[in-house]
């Protein structure tokens, strides 16, 4: 091999940094440290800024409680299906399913490993039981997390219909960053909801990241505080939990036959091209 080639060959540790499996794991616990302050604040920022007397007060610590043993998990979730799609851009699909789905299972125990202890350390003495004794909020998070090998399944089947947009730096930023902002406000839409989803239900089952912000804010808000003992009213975000995981199945199945059918059709297109001749 001449010289030039090797020079033009990407250096080893710089192609191993680049794998998904690599960067993931410490992007998904840095995001988990990055959003436990907005998590402490959002109570006070987004739902009520003066809460007062014992009810408000309850409901600010346990929609505190929940979002703090959520922090990062939905970041978390975009970062599964970018994984998934880089992963595709790299492999053929098949080999790239097969990376994602466990790579994404691991990103979710990361995303709750990281952020329990630091939510166990902010709660003080305020529940009279641990986190794991709560049920709304064991089934909040166990819905998060089962969400993580769909988005990042879907997430190979988007990858691999825009490969050739992937691979060319010019196209895959922009890509990257729409994609990041689209997320960022359907996201937030959810996580504004109140104690029930005001918008069209069919919000919650067309987009997915919707669903997954809405099942979080429900989970706490909907609380009824002046009951002694406070008890849950309505689903508590079921509802939204299961859209989420109906919907993000429903993408990553659509999305990965998708992809198989177009490459499919590539190939036969490539199949009745005409022999190219020679130049004279």
């Amino acid at each position: 091999m001449s010289a030039g080639m090797a020079g033009r060959r990407p250096p080893t540790l710089r192609r191993a940094v680049a794998h998904p499996g690599v960067w993931s794991v410490p992007a998904t616990a840095l995001l988990v440290l990055v959003a436990m302050p907005f998590n402490d604040g959002f109570y006070t920022f987004w739902v009520n800024y003066d809460a007062q007397g014992d009810a408000q007060q309850y409901e600010l610590l346990h929609t505190t409680r929940i979002f703090r043993y959520t922090s990062g998990v939905l970041c978390g979730q975009a970062l599964a299906l970018l994984a998934g799609a880089a992963l595709a851009v790299r492999n053929t699909q098949a080999r790239a399913l097969a990376a994602a789905v466990p790579l994404a299972a691991l990103l979710a125990g990361v995303a709750v490993t990281v952020a329990y202890p630091l939510a166990r350390a902010r709660e003080g003495v305020f529940f009279p039981t641990g986190a794991l004794d709560d049920p709304v909020l064991v089934r909040v998070v166990l819905c998060e997390v089962a969400a993580y090998p769909l988005y990042a399944a879907g997430g190979v089947g988007l990858g691999a219909l825009l490969r050739g947009r992937l691979r060319r730096p010019a196209t895959r930023w922009p890509l990257v960053l729409l994609f990041l902002l689209g997320w960022f406000a359907a996201t937030l839409t959810g996580l504004v909801q109140d104690d029930r989803f005001g918008a069209p239900s069919g919000l919650l089952w067309a987009v997915s990241p919707i669903a997954a912000g809405t099942a979080i804010a429900l989970a706490g808000l909907s609380t009824d505080v002046w009951a002694v003992p406070p008890v849950v009213v309505g689903d508590g975000g079921c509802g939204a939990g299961v859209a989420l995981l109906v919907s993000a199945a429903a993408y990553a199945l659509g999305l990965n036959l998708l992809a198989r059918w177009a490459r499919r059709r590539a190939l036969a297109r490539t199949d009745r091209l005409p022999p190219r001749q020679p130049d004279h």
